[in-house]
C-alpha cells in the first residue's frame, strides 16, 4: 500500500493544517447540525477529499447504536464498498446524463446506513446543464441525503450552486507542518532522510501534502535520502534564476530571457513553480511600491499577465512555450532600466535668470484644425498608424 493510502487521516484528529475546518466541522456533527450541503474549495492535495469523506463517515454512522454496524461501516467505506457513499469524480461524469442519473437515485433510501451522502470531486468539470440540474436537489434534497462538492477552482462554481452550499476554503499547508508529518511517516517507517532532504520536499510541493507524501513514498528505497537525491528527482527550485531573469527584464534582453527558459527545461525545473517565484517577487515589489508610495501601474499589469500564465501552463502541452511567451509580454511592460534609458541630466553651466529667453502666450498656441468629418477623414489613415494595439487598429480601419 501507498504511503499516502496508509497515512491519509482518517479522523479529524489526523488532519494536518486545517484546524480552522475541522474544528467547525467537529462542533456540528457533536451538535447534530449537519448541513445538507458542503463545498470544499483549495489547492489540490491539501485535504478536501480526505475531509468529505471523514464528514461522510460522521453523517453515516449518527444515530446508529450498535458499535458492530459502526465498525461495519467504517470498514465499507475505508474500503470503498458502502452502497450508501456515492463518489464521483466531476471531470468524468461532467454531463447531465451523469446528473441526472444520480438526482434519480437520490430518490431511494439508505440501504445499510441512517444516511446517503455523495461526494462529487472537481465539482467544477460539470456542464452548465449539469450544474441546473443539480442546483433543484440542492434546494430541497430528502431528509437522508447529504452532498459534499470539491473543488481546485471555486470561481468556475455557479453562484447559484455555492448559495446553497456551507463553504469551506482550504489552505496551502504550511511547510513546517508538512516536514514535521514527512518526519513522523519516516520515523514510523524506518526511512532515513536528512532534514535538508526535507525542507527541500516541503518547498517544493507548494503547501500539497499529498504531493509530499507522494514523493517520499517514491524515494523510499534509497538506502539514506539527501538533498542531492531530492534535487534529482525534482530538478532545481528555479530560485538561482530569479535574480538573472529580473536582471534580463529590466534590460529587455529577449535572448537572454529565452536562454534562460532552456536552461530551467534542460534542469528539469518545474515551469510552474518558477512561475509562481516571479510572481512573488513582483507581489513583494509592489508591496515595496505602495509603501514607498511609487508608482505601481506597470506591477499590477505583470501580475496579471502571471496569473493568467499560471492557469494556461497546467494545461498547455508545452509549458516551456507559455513560460517564453509571459517572460516576452513581461518585457513590454518592466521599464527599462537607469542604465538602458538614463534620465536627461541637468547642464552644470546654469545660465543666469536674464539669459532665459521669454517665452510669450502667444508662442505656446498650437493652432488645430477644426473638427469637422472632413478633417476626421483626412488624418484617420495617420491616427490608425499611432495606435499601439494591432486589435484595435483593425476594429478602427473601416471606421
Amino acid at each position: 500500500m501507498s504511503l499516502y493510502r496508509l497515512y491519509r487521516p482518517k479522523t479529524f484528529g489526523d488532519v494536518i493544517g486545517q484546524d480552522h475546518i475541522v474544528q467547525t466541522l467537529e462542533h456540528a456533527v457533536e451538535q447534530d447540525k449537519i448541513a445538507h450541503a458542503y463545498l470544499f474549495s483549495g489547492p489540490r492535495g491539501t485535504g478536501k477529499t480526505s475531509v468529505a469523506r471523514i464528514l461522510a463517515r460522521a453523517i453515516l454512522t449518527k444515530n446508529l447504536q450498535s458499535d458492530t454496524t459502526i465498525q461495519q461501516l467504517i470498514k465499507a467505506i475505508d474500503d470503498g464498498n458502502l452502497v450508501d457513499l456515492i463518489e464521483i469524480d466531476g471531470a468524468s461524469n461532467r454531463g447531465i446524463d451523469d446528473i441526472r442519473d444520480l438526482i434519480e437515485k437520490t430518490q431511494f433510501s439508505p440501504v445499510v446506513a441512517s444516511a446517503k451522502v455523495y461526494i462529487i470531486d472537481e465539482v467544477h468539470m460539470l456542464t452548465k446543464e449539469a450544474f441546473n440540474a443539480l442546483l433543484k436537489t440542492l434546494e430541497e434534497p430528502p431528509p437522508y441525503a447529504y452532498f459534499i462538492l470539491a473543488t481546485t477552482e471555486l470561481h468556475k462554481i455557479p453562484a447559484t450552486i455555492q448559495s446553497r452550499c456551507q463553504r469551506f476554503a482550504f489552505h496551502h499547508i504550511r511547510e513546517e507542518d508538512i516536514i514535521r508529518h514527512l518526519q513522523c511517516i519516516a520515523d514510523r517507517e524506518h526511512i532515513a532522510i536528512d532534514r535538508d532532504a526535507l525542507r527541500s520536499m516541503a518547498h517544493h510541493v507548494q503547501g500539497g501534502m499529498r504531493d509530499a507524501v507522494a514523493l517520499l513514498d517514491q524515494l523510499r528505497s534509497l538506502p539514506k535520502i539527501t538533498l542531492t537525491d531530492v534535487k534529482d528527482r525534482i530538478g532545481e527550485g528555479g530560485h538561482e534564476y530569479i535574480e538573472e531573469i529580473f536582471s534580463a527584464l529590466k534590460l529587455r534582453n529577449t535572448a537572454h530571457l529565452m536562454e534562460v527558459v532552456q536552461k530551467l527545461e534542460r534542469a528539469g525545473t518545474p515551469l510552474e513553480h518558477m512561475l509562481r517565484h516571479i510572481l512573488g517577487s513582483i507581489r513583494e515589489e509592489l508591496h515595496d511600491a505602495i509603501r514607498s508610495k511609487k508608482p505601481i501601474d506597470h506591477l499590477i499589469r505583470m501580475l496579471d499577465i502571471l496569473l493568467g500564465s499560471l492557469q494556461d501552463i497546467r494545461i498547455a502541452p508545452l509549458p516551456g512555450l507559455v513560460l517564453e511567451s509571459t517572460l516576452l509580454q513581461l518585457c513590454e511592460v518592466s521599464p527599462l532600466s537607469q542604465q538602458e534609458n538614463p534620465l536627461p541630466q541637468q547642464s552644470a553651466a546654469v545660465p543666469a535668470p536674464a539669459t532665459i529667453p521669454e517665452v510669450t502666450q502667444q508662442s505656446a498656441l498650437i493652432e488645430a484644425p477644426s473638427l469637422t468629418t472632413e478633417n476626421v477623414r483626412s488624418h484617420w489613415n495617420e491616427l490608425l498608424s499611432g495606435l499601439p494595439s494591432p486589435a484595435i487598429k483593425m476594429s478602427l480601419k473601416n471606421g
